[in-house]
């Protein structure tokens, strides 16, 4: 992961209350996987958020895209979308995640992509990604209206194309259609399961990809586990996965002295000055190595707290560390020893950290 400055190249108005945004990179070198998402550092109302948004675009478009959606208390998301147009500038930290569509997948297997509101977002760019495959790919796509159906324009003309299957979910009470592919209302067990018979030729040679609110995620994944879909044919990213509980975590009941490189910034006639500091910090039994950083008075860079956003990496150059979740780091990032402090507990009393 690296930390970018990027500028605003455009914004497009997707539904009423969702944008694209597109940044201009000013050519620096930058890659991603379809699925990845990047961290939002931004200053609100006097407050550092930090917010994890996926890209709708794919690594050969000139412009990496996210795509923002307003949602109920999102202070991040809706100050973005009322302020967007007169943000210049994006502090970025990029690329994150583990959510992604392989090459060989995507030629070899037929894709199913189940998705919810702006979960489409990751989705949408596996399905851009897609080339050179025999069979046409499966969407799964849940909105309240067609007017609220993000990327609505784009996505019937690829199925009037036949690049895609399309079968949408209408949930607004009062919504009619007499189109095969549209459902009025929920999806249920009987419904999906129908679908996924009819319009997928292998059922259980396919790879399906879900993302979304975690209810609809849910049944996706429990109508897929009824059509006995092997484990590893189906990838999921929660946007708020439930945290995991570090009640039952082994330990040998003892506290653990850990080695903490990071830096701190200090003033000096007004101008900003960047120290490398050690220090040896006590980590209590079941206690994560952030929270214990917190407690020192070390400044982790944080957000989720459950092992999604990827905020708080770091690099574990010595010991051994439990992760308990893991939704942010590819196995490449994992093999080069980073870790995500919100989930790491010290295994050893040999652990030693660098904060980035």
């Amino acid at each position: 992961m690296k930390k970018y400055t990027w500028r605003t190249h455009k914004i497009i108005k997707e539904t009423e209350d969702t944008i694209t945004l597109y940044f201009d990179t000013e050519q620096q070198a930058f890659t991603y996987l379809p699925g990845q998402y990047l961290n939002i550092r931004l200053t609100v109302n006097g407050e550092l958020l930090i917010r994890s948004y996926s890209f709708s675009s794919v690594p050969s478009d000139e412009f990496p895209a996210i795509t923002i959606k307003r949602v109920t208390g999102g202070k991040m998301s809706n100050y973005i979308l009322d302020n967007a147009d007169n943000i210049e500038t994006w502090e970025i930290e990029a690329p994150f995640g583990s959510f992604v569509l392989e090459k060989p997948i995507a030629e070899q297997s037929q894709i199913v992509l189940l998705a919810g509101g702006s979960g489409i977002s990751p989705l949408y760019a596996m399905l851009k990604s897609v080339e050179n495959s025999n069979q046409i790919p499966l969407l799964v796509y849940s909105n309240k209206t067609p007017e609220e159906t993000i990327f609505w324009n784009e996505l019937e003309a690829m199925q009037a194309a036949q690049e895609l299957n399309i079968c949408y979910s209408f949930t607004t009470p009062d919504f009619i259609s007499t189109k095969l592919n549209h459902v009025a209302g929920r999806f249920n067990l009987l419904v999906l399961r129908s679908v996924i018979k009819r319009l997928v030729g292998e059922v259980a040679e396919a790879h399906y990809y879900i993302c979304g609110p975690n209810g609809l995620m849910d049944l996706y994944r429990d109508a897929l586990t009824g059509l006995n879909i092997p484990e590893d044919h189906i990838h999921l990213e929660y946007f708020d996965p439930v945290p995991e509980n570090a009640g039952d975590l082994e330990t040998d009941g003892t506290v653990k002295d850990v080695i903490v490189n990071y830096y701190e910034d200090y003033y000096e006639n007004e101008e900003k000055q960047t120290y490398e500091c050690t220090s040896l910090i006590e980590v209590q039994p079941k206690q994560s190595l952030l929270d214990a950083m917190k407690e020192h008075h070390i400044k982790v860079a944080s957000s989720c707290k459950n092992g999604t956003c990827g905020a708080c990496w770091a690099v574990k150059t010595d010991g051994e560390v439990r992760m308990l979740h893991n939704g942010a780091l590819t196995e490449q990032d994992m093999a080069e020893g980073i870790i995500l402090l919100c989930q790491s507990y010290p295994m050893n009393a040999d652990v030693c950290v660098t904060v980035q």
